[in-house]
């Protein structure tokens, strides 16, 4: 049995618990679609791409993925959401995330949201969110990127009042503010939220690792009755929970060797994304930028010239970047009719099955929270294992369940994450 599940609300955020599951000597596996769950793991859960859905879609998905998870019985069960909380009353709610939760687990009582994650930049102080840029933090309403996200642009920042919107009820959720962990009172105070009469969740500020290891220990020591201790939260959560039970050195990135040419798909509209994009095409890799017809309609021409394109580069060996936008500033970016992301991700990780198939590469990055969990099930994918550590929540990843990603090398990349060489380190063409 798992000492810990986890539903993912994107491929990329489950990619980071896997990876802080690994980091610390704990075995983890994800399921994608409606594969079984694999019972001889640690941590085990399920990733789909609940962050891009709305209405029945969510709570279809979300609804079936708990089940299942709920059928292993776990010591703790992570709600895995993004250390930038994006999310909108309409698109990926996290309130309406907790609805299902509460749905499916009756008895647990208010649930604590734990999104900080202070070794990526991520924290929670008095309520208010906060993210790193450019070497610099900014509060979530004013972050350069996540206040001005394609589809959850976040306009508040005192995460109370991004629930009370989401969960619709008129109350405020309760929150812990940072000098419960100074002061003593963290122990009483997570009871008393805990146990507070018709409340759902309740906030929990952290900006030190410290912090989340105090967080890990009261949901490891929490009295749950007939189910799992239940949290939501970011890869920062997973990383406390398996600092706190595992007895092995922590791993460390290795580097990094590709077998061949690389093929990056990216759907991300992010500036770092973007940043990290421009880096490779300066450096000689095959720009290949997906034409703005197809990201609104399927048009199989179209779709052959960029299949032929990417192989033809990557005949010659010559690494390739396809994408749908290169930042906020691209024109593509500003269609008037938003691409869906369950279209997008099918498009790139149908051109990245084909040229894997094809035997062209088995190096494949793939960029955007919101639509890598499409990408990745167009490509066949039914489970994921880490193979090695590589940056922070972005591990190096195996497929199984997949013919046409055997022997791949995977890497998941959220929007936010990763330096601006990122690919090139991934491709293997940095020393160290």
């Amino acid at each position: 049995m798992p000492a810990f599940g986890f539903v993912a609300d994107d491929l990329t955020g489950a990619a980071d618990v896997l990876a802080q599951s690994h980091r610390y000597g704990l075995e983890a596996a994800l399921a994608i679609g409606d594969a079984p769950l694999p019972a001889d793991t640690d941590v085990v859960g399920y990733a789909g791409p609940a962050r891009s859905l709305a209405g029945p879609a969510f709570d279809g998905l979300v609804r079936r993925d708990l089940a299942a998870v709920a059928a292993l019985n776990p010591q703790v069960l992570l709600y895995k959401v993004c250390s930038t909380f994006d999310s909108s009353p309409e698109v990926g709610s996290i309130g309406r995330g907790i609805q299902l939760l509460h749905e499916r687990f009756g008895l647990h009582g208010a649930i604590p949201v734990v999104p900080a994650q202070p070794a990526f930049g991520r924290y929670t102080a008095f309520s208010n969110h906060y993210a790193a840029h450019a070497g610099q933090i900014h509060r979530l309403d004013r972050h350069p990127v996540m206040s001005r996200h394609p589809s959850t642009p976040m306009a508040e920042a005192d995460l109370r009042l991004v629930l009370a919107e989401q969960l619709g009820t008129g109350q405020v959720p309760g929150a812990i503010h940072l000098p419960a962990y100074e002061d003593g009172t963290f122990k009483d105070a997570w009871a008393q939220r805990r146990h507070e009469p018709a409340a759902q969740a309740f906030i929990v500020d952290a900006v030190t690792e410290a912090h989340m290891d105090e967080v890990a220990e009261a949901l490891l020591r929490q009295e749950h009755g007939p189910g799992p201790s239940i949290v939501v939260g970011s890869g920062g959560i997973m990383a406390a929970l398996a600092r706190s039970v595992s007895q092995e050195a922590e791993r460390q990135p290795g580097p990094q060797q590709a077998s061949g040419p690389v093929l990056a798909v990216s759907a991300s509209a992010s500036s770092t994304t973007a940043g990290q994009i421009e880096d490779a095409i300066a450096h000689g890799w095959e720009d290949a930028p997906v034409p703005p017809d197809l990201l609104q309609h399927h048009d199989a021409g179209a779709v052959a010239a960029l299949d032929h394109r990417v192989s033809e580069a990557l005949r010659g060996g010559r690494s390739v970047v396809l994408h749908t936008t290169r930042g906020p500033g691209d024109p593509r970016y500003g269609a008037s009719t938003p691409a869906g992301a369950g279209h997008v991700g099918a498009l790139i990780g149908g051109i990245a099955a084909r040229a894997a198939a094809a035997g062209l590469t088995a190096d494949i990055a793939i960029c955007g929270g919101d639509t890598s969990s499409h990408a990745l099930i167009a490509m066949g994918a039914r489970q994921l294992r880490v193979s090695d550590q590589f940056v922070t929540a972005g591990p190096i990843l195996r497929a199984e369940g997949a013919p046409a990603l055997a022997g791949c090398r995977l890497l998941l990349k959220g929007g936010q994450v990763g330096p601006p060489d990122i690919l090139r380190r991934f491709a293997g063409q940095l020393p160290g």
